[in-house]
């Protein structure tokens, strides 16, 4: 039950808890009171000193049971420190093992806790022994709504508003720039109020959204132009490709005619030499002319195979300006699509929050308001998950998910003291 007279006993935890923070992160080096009750998940560090081997570490399984060297699984969920000890020095005795050995036994590593709700800083903290609701709060940086005076709630106001207001800047930034993107793929030089989906535009700024407009229709134009650009670079090398083929094309159809006539006159000389007209050093010379022709023509007919290859290369890269330029405009589109929902998630809830900190103002006028939270908590034991609800001042287990909820200032009068 909540009671106002807690609010001193509150503040003094939460002091003392300061200098517990401060410390939490060498938890696992301090000493654990023997008092603290193991839970599943734990990590004990066990050193029987009886022997020369050094301290190990042993996790309580999902059984409750720690499996320990020559002795095996020990079941050690809810007793404390101090009986598990007791429990495992029995054994030890009772399995004829050690005669009387002295076992140091500690707590190593404990299971996070995890703090959501109606927090600043909801994430998972280390767990600390006789750790309270209202510390594992005070860790997650307090309640997301203060209440403790007039002058923090209207700090937190202005924050408040203040972060409101930079996140509907980035928003209707963001949503300018999905809507260039729509007009962009429809293939229109101009950015539309309609290219904003309905659904969106009551939590945009319309004011914002014009004067974003003119800077996004000059991007639309500067990246039309470097597109437009591109190819006509592109459609330029692939006229000076084809070119270089028809050169080519008529180069070899010259050198195929000036082989034929030296093949002629390599025939003719030949039949000379047979009637002993000319002498052989004349065949000789029109066979090395031959080869020399030969090789000329398949040098032509390489550069052509190559030039042709670099033609298709070209032309595929003209097909494709089109097709990749609109794929990377729908992804972007689908990028930012999923950051403009995330920011409206995020002013949803500030919106909550801002709304919820006024009414704690106008209902605390004149007078110092309660603050009213209330501790629910999941816990995973053997029998399964359960769910409770906490006092501020019950301690949590290892491995526990602590959900905060800020209530508003009209359940207070379900929450009056008991006399």
């Amino acid at each position: 039950m909540f009671i106002r007279g807690r609010n001193i006993v509150r503040m003094a935890a939460e002091a003392a808890f300061l200098l517990l923070a401060m410390g939490g992160a060498c938890h696992a080096a301090t000493a654990t009171p023997d008092s603290y009750s193991i839970n599943i998940g734990d990590e004990l560090e066990m050193d029987i000193l009886d022997d020369s081997d050094p301290p190990q570490r042993y996790s309580v399984g999902s059984d409750g049971q720690v499996q320990l060297p020559l002795i095996g699984g020990v079941s050690v969920e809810n007793i404390t420190l101090g009986q598990a000890r007791d429990l495992i020095r029995r054994t030890y005795v009772e399995r004829e093992i050690f005669v009387a050995p002295t076992v140091e036994l500690s707590v190593a590593n404990f299971r996070p806790i995890f703090v959501l709700g109606d927090v600043r800083n909801p994430g998972n903290y280390d767990f600390q022994p006789f750790l309270t609701a209202e510390q594992a709060v005070g860790l997650a940086g307090g309640p997301a709504i203060s209440t403790r005076n007039e002058e923090a709630r209207v700090l937190e106001r202005r924050n408040l508003q203040g972060a409101l207001n930079g996140l509907d800047s980035d928003l209707a930034r963001l949503v300018s720039q999905y809507a260039r993107l729509q007009a962009q793929v429809s293939g229109r030089t101009e950015v539309r109020w309609a290219d904003v989906p309905a659904e969106v535009r009551p939590d945009i700024d319309r004011e914002l959204f014009d004067a974003l407009k003119p800077k996004e229709d000059q991007i639309i134009t500067l990246e039309e132009r470097n597109r437009a650009t591109r190819r006509r670079l592109i459609e330029e090398a692939v006229t000076e490709a084809s070119n270089r083929i028809a050169l080519i094309d008529q180069r070899e159809t010259v050198q195929s005619q000036a082989l034929e006539r030296i093949r002629s006159e390599l025939d003719r000389n030949r039949v000379l030499v047979t009637r002993g007209l000319k002498t052989q050093s004349a065949v000789t010379q029109y066979d090395q002319a031959v080869s020399r022709q030969e090789g000329e023509l398949l040098q032509l007919r390489e550069q052509r195979s190559a030039a042709l290859v670099q033609l298709g290369e070209l032309q595929s890269e003209l097909s494709q300006i089109d097709t990749e330029w609109e794929k990377q405009l729908l992804s972007q589109s689908q990028a930012h699509w999923s950051e403009i929902n995330k920011l409206r998630s995020q002013r949803t809830s500030l919106e909550d929050r801002l709304l919820l900190l006024e009414q704690w103002m106008n209902a605390a006028t004149g007078t110092e308001a309660e603050l009213l939270v209330e501790y629910r908590v999941r816990r995973r034991g053997r029998g399964g998950l359960q769910q409770m609800q906490l006092d501020p001042l019950d301690e949590l287990a290892p491995g526990d998910l602590l959900v905060v909820v800020v209530k508003p200032p009209e359940a207070l009068a379900e929450a009056e003291p008991t006399q």
